[in-house]
């Protein structure tokens, strides 16, 4: 779908179920990537939730959601989300989640660069989105390298499993945007 020499990103299949699940199913990543309580899911779960997508597919205009994988032999590597996708604003927040793995080795910014591809190229945004706790540093330093701009700090707005916790704002406007 989207690709770079190392990266691609394309839609979800069912049997990509045990490694969703193996992302997923990680409490300690969902304290940082999800605002919600750590339910914890079951195999079985992920692959129905997959299945309906390609039986019943969405309509694409909430959200977004593609696997991360390795150009050379298909290695799962994570997942990416446009999200909250407004038509009419013309903006969408985006997410990234890779497995242990697969972090540090620089696949993260080249999932962004290519979600920004994606969300100003074949979408037509004009604005994308992203936040992070303030302490994911590695988060911070992707978006910094891939154009994004500090725009804020809202306090304690997070539960981090330890407290409340520091959420910062970055922003891209396509006019900023370098391909």
């Amino acid at each position: 779908m989207f690709a770079t020499e190392r990266v691609r990103l394309r839609p979800p299949t069912p049997d990509d179920a045990p490694n969703m699940f193996r992302l997923y199913g990680d409490p300690e990543l969902h304290l940082v990537t999800d605002g919600e309580p750590f339910l914890p899911p079951h195999v079985g779960q992920i692959r129905a939730r997959l299945e309906k997508k390609v039986t019943d597919p969405p309509d694409g205009q909430a959200n977004v959601s593609l696997v991360a994988e390795t150009v050379a032999d298909g290695t799962f590597l994570g997942g990416s989300v446009l999200w909250g996708i407004s038509a009419f604003n013309q903006y969408a927040h985006l997410g990234i989640s890779l497995l242990p793995e697969a972090r540090g080795q620089g696949y993260g910014t080249e999932v962004i660069r290519l979600l920004c591809r994606y969300g100003f190229r074949n979408r037509n945004l004009r604005r994308l989105e992203l936040e992070t706790l303030a302490s994911n540093t590695a988060m911070r330093r992707t978006a910094e390298a891939c154009g994004f701009t500090h725009e804020g700090t809202q306090r304690e707005r997070e539960y981090d499993g330890d407290g409340f916790a520091d959420m910062v704002i970055y922003g891209l406007l396509r006019r900023d945007w370098t391909p």
